[in-house]
Order: structure tokens, then sequence, then C-alpha cells
């Protein structure tokens, strides 16, 4: 007779379990346009990735990135000693252990991008990130469309609006508007 108590517990419980839906947790950055990007930045350059490097922080909590950026031209902010910008982020891989922070831009060496940078990160989380290509046709860099994918708007009556996917650029309109934003 105690055999049935205990199997109806056990029943009970394991219908609990997986009667409660699971947790979904999610990140929302607001949606930042050419000129709030501009604006929040206090050095816009145009660099090359020279490396990427992973480590454990010293409690080995976290994995912290940093990212080695040879700069090829300033827009906004004084020049880097060096001629080097060096950015530091959260995420990374260290070993099997990879930490992933949704938003935040990755760089791979030897990559160009176009670069919003606030106090050595990247301004807008990966919205201030934009990877460069060169066209062959046209003979002339590209630059790829901001990174809006956690990104939204808020409307005129509060709703969160998803942003659209953008369109490339050429990289020397983007230089014009950005030194004019700039104010140079």
């Amino acid at each position: 007779m105690t055999r049935r108590p205990a199997i109806l517990r056990l029943a009970v419980a394991a219908v609990c379990l997986f009667a409660v839906p699971p947790v979904a947790m999610a990140s929302l950055v607001r949606a930042l346009d050419l000129a709030e990007l501009t604006r929040e930045a206090d050095q816009v350059v145009v660099g090359d990735v020279l490396s990427v490097r992973a480590a454990w922080d010293s409690e080995h909590r976290n994995i912290h990135t940093t990212i080695e950026i040879g700069v090829r031209e300033i827009w906004k902010g004084a020049p880097p000693s060096g001629g080097r910008v060096t950015i530091r982020q959260l995420g990374g891989t260290v070993g099997e252990i990879e930490m992933t922070v949704l938003g935040m831009p990755t760089f791979s060496e030897g990559e160009r991008a176009l670069l919003f940078l606030r106090r050595s990160q990247v301004a807008g989380m990966a919205q201030g990130k934009r990877n460069l290509r060169w066209e062959g046709s046209g003979k002339r860099w590209l630059a790829d469309a901001a990174n809006h994918a956690e990104s939204v708007t808020i409307d005129s009556r509060g709703k969160l609006q998803a942003v659209g996917p953008g369109r490339a650029e050429p990289l020397d309109s983007l230089r014009e508007q950005i030194l004019d934003l700039a104010g140079k």
C-alpha cells in the first residue's frame, strides 16, 4: 500500500515538471541610425582586425575577448597611439567553452570594418560594426548594412517594432555622411 502513494507523488512531480513551459529570455537594443551612432561614438574608424584573443577573467567566471584593430582611417576622434585600437568585450571562446552575448559583434582576423567606438567598446553593440567588402565590378568598398538583428524602434503609440534588413552602402558615401555629422 505504501508503494502507490510514492508512485502517485512521482507521477505528479513529472507532470508538474513537464507542464511548466521553459522561460524564454531575450535582449533587445534600441535601433540607432547613423546620426545617433556617430554622436554616441568618441571614435569612428576604418580598420583591419589584426588579432582576436579570448581569455577567462581573474575569477574564471566570464570570458572576455580582446580585439586589436589596425586603423586605416579616422573619421571622428583622436588618432590612436601606434595606429591601433584595442576593443575588449564580453564573450568569446576559450578551448571548448564558448560564452555568447547576443547582440555583440563578432570579429575575425583579417577582416576590415567600419567601427563606431565608445570608450574602447563598440557603440550600439553589433550596430556599431559594419563589415567592409571589396566590390570588384564597381571597384569600390561597400559597407554591409548595420546589424539590427536584436534591434527595435518604438512607434508613436509606444509599441516595439522590429527593424527590417538594411542595405549595403558605398564606403565613400558613408565617409561623407559621417564626416558631415562629426563636423569635419
